[in-house]
């Protein structure tokens, strides 16, 4: 019993191994150095740029959630959003790629028959799954002269689920403004 349990463990972890990874959320930073963030007050959403596969077309109502939360972000940094002469202005791009999973064979998979009479074991890489990935860069530029002084750049699965994906919107905007200047005031 001990040994069976364990070969299906085994066989488990195989299946779910690699899932465990998709839900990743990856963020970088960029920073321009000597810039006193203090001195904004106001900013402005200047441009929403979507670049995005053919066989995809992005949700209205999740570009305007993406906004909305990054708006919340900066409202707690005590900037206020204006329609005329910002302090700074905040560009936004979107990038969504078709992407997929794969997991490389190894030992236990099943040898393939090459040339006569010939049976050994190869390498391969094999699909697990296909999905759609989502890349949000966020530029925050200096409107006086048009520096960009904090970039924030953040890659994550997309969901066919809108609830999912608003989810994943928060947690992502929230990791994208955790190393941004000006904490959030109290």
């Amino acid at each position: 019993m001990g040994l069976l349990f364990k070969k299906i463990s085994f066989v488990f972890l195989l299946c779910i191994i690699p899932f465990l990874g998709m839900s990743q959320l990856l963020v970088s930073y960029n920073k321009a150095s000597k810039i006193d963030f203090k001195k904004y007050k106001t900013y402005q959403v200047y441009g929403l740029n979507v670049t995005t596969i053919p066989e995809f077309e992005p949700r209205k109502e999740a570009l305007n959630f993406l906004i909305t939360e990054i708006d919340s972000q900066m409202y707690a940094r005590g900037y206020e959003k204006v329609k005329a002469n910002p302090d700074l202005i905040l560009n936004i791009g979107i990038v969504v790629s078709a992407e997929q999973k794969t997991r490389q064979t190894d030992i236990r998979d099943a040898p393939r028959y090459m040339g006569e009479r010939n049976y050994h074991w190869e390498s391969q890489e094999i699909v697990v799954q296909n999905y759609n990935a989502g890349t949000v860069i966020l530029d925050v530029v200096e409107s006086e002269n048009s520096k960009m002084i904090w970039q924030a750049v953040s890659k994550g699965i997309i969901s066919e689920s809108i609830d999912k994906n608003k989810i994943r919107i928060t947690k992502a905007v929230k990791k994208m403004f955790n190393k941004y200047p000006v904490k959030i005031k109290k």
